[in-house]
């Protein structure tokens, strides 16, 4: 498996295959956490951001990353419109 179709299937929806948004956004913001910190361990703290920035960056990683291992478990919605009965 090449890295390019692992970084695909590790950004994807497991229902549906495709690329999913909320996944995407949580690994920026996790990569851009990892960067920020790298950076605040390297420099004084005359660059650091302000403490609401991290804290907010931080809620969305985790709002996103917990939202997609939430819907892993749930069951697809998968009705169909000719099984249904009509009222």
């Amino acid at each position: 498996m090449t890295k390019k179709n692992f970084i695909k299937s590790m950004l994807s929806d497991c229902h549906s295959g495709e690329v999913s948004s909320k996944r995407v956004i949580g690994f920026i913001g996790f990569f851009a956490l990892l960067i920020i910190m790298f950076i605040n361990a390297l420099y004084s703290k005359s660059i650091t951001p302000s403490k609401e920035l991290i804290d907010a960056i931080e809620y969305i990683v985790i709002a996103a990353l917990f939202s997609t291992s939430v819907e892993k478990f749930a069951k697809p919605n998968t009705t169909n419109k000719d099984n249904e009965p009509e009222v």
